[in-house]
């Protein structure tokens, strides 16, 4: 086989054990869709643990290793590469610019994609050290930035200081046909009454999450027939039981732990809510609860709030603010008109914008680009 043949190739890279659920659920979707793009080019994905795996990566011809891909240990990714003749390579949320991408360019990877998803506020550099950035992306940089969100385009550019035409939107979306309403057979696993006002909220327990302020919240609203429900896992779990307990809610605060049914239990609530201190581009979590048709409380953190138009699509509070947390959830727990009117307009706003095959297709044709350049 010829050289620039091998050299045709697909690296495919994540970040985490196989079987992390959340918003790598939506790049799998990316990987699957650039695997059938390109079904004259082998394409490989690698985890640094193998645990499940997703049966439509073997459906889609992609062929899965474990491999931990360590720019601590570039040596290792290069001989990792050249012995599957990798051409381009296709990377989540890994640094704008380092060294190993012109080590890896002088052993065939002839692009290097990075879609960031990455979270928080980033300060733009000053004169000279803006400079510098952009020094250090013309020399270490890859070749392709794809970007989820405007902010994030945004923050490409004037943050991390790379040129606008190595940068791509692909707003994230979601699957609107996965998000049914109403079902109720979360109430019927839990055994609570129909008149039951269900909060859900959707996240990893991570004390980023905030996950405690909804605890919080939930212990400042005894007087009403409210439940709350979490979905994820996470390291802040012991905490948030013990907290839970504290404020004696083991019987209104259920933590769910990782659901495979996401869908089918957000269809079953009533109102959602997200207290996190940031989030990638855009939060699959609130697109997920306004395509379900739930009212919504979000906190007033600008990469939170910015899917939600105030009083139109969902109440707002100040950022850590327990009691204006509370006000608002009392506000949708008592008043159904004003669920039901904020919940529809949720739903209009994702039909009308936030399509995932929209976000699909602006990755493929990223990839199409940079192999065709």
């Amino acid at each position: 086989m010829s050289r620039s043949k091998q050299s045709a190739n697909i690296l495919l890279v994540g970040n985490w054990r196989s079987d992390t659920g959340y918003a790598w659920k939506m790049i799998e979707r990316f990987w699957i869709a650039i695997a059938h793009a390109f079904p004259d080019r082998r394409t490989h994905l690698c985890f640094p643990e193998i645990a499940a795996v997703n049966p439509e990566f073997r459906a889609a011809g992609i062929e899965v290793e474990e491999f931990q891909v360590d720019f601590r240990r570039p040596a290792a990714l290069v001989k990792f590469c050249r012995d599957r003749g990798i051409g381009l390579i296709y990377l989540t949320d890994r640094p704008y610019a380092s060294r190993v991408y012109p080590r890896l360019r002088r052993n065939g990877v002839h692009r290097i994609i990075i879609h960031d998803h990455t979270p928080g506020h980033r300060t733009a550099p000053a004169a000279l050290k803006r400079l510098l950035k952009r020094i250090q992306i013309r020399a270490f940089g890859a070749d392709r930035y794809i970007a989820s969100s405007e902010q994030v385009l945004d923050r490409l550019i004037t943050v991390g200081c790379i040129p606008r035409q190595r940068c791509r939107l692909a707003r994230n979306g979601i699957d609107l046909a996965q998000f049914p309403h109403p079902n109720s057979t979360i109430r019927n696993e839990l055994s609570l009454s129909p008149h039951t006002v269900l909060v859900v909220s959707c996240s990893r327990l991570h004390p980023y999450k905030r996950v405690q302020d909804i605890v919080e919240a939930a212990a400042l609203l005894k007087d009403l027939d409210v439940h709350f429900l979490h979905i994820g896992d996470g390291p802040d779990s012991p905490t948030l039981q013990t907290r839970i307990r504290e404020r004696g809610l083991e019987h209104r605060f259920t933590l769910l732990g990782r659901r495979n049914d996401v869908a089918q239990v957000l269809s079953g609530c009533d109102i959602a809510v997200h207290a996190s201190n940031g989030e990638i581009g855009l939060c699959l979590a609130i697109l997920e609860f306004m395509a379900t048709g739930l009212a919504l409380a979000v906190t007033d953190e600008p990469t939170v709030s910015r899917l939600i138009e105030p009083g139109v699509t969902g109440l707002t509070y100040p950022h850590r603010n327990v009691f204006a947390l509370a006000d608002a959830l009392r506000s949708l727990a008592i008043d159904p008109s004003l669920r039901r009117r904020l919940g529809q307009a949720a739903r209009r706003t994702v039909e009308s914008q936030y399509h995932i095959e929209d976000t699909i297709t602006a990755v493929v044709e990223t990839v199409r680009s940079s192999l065709s350049s």
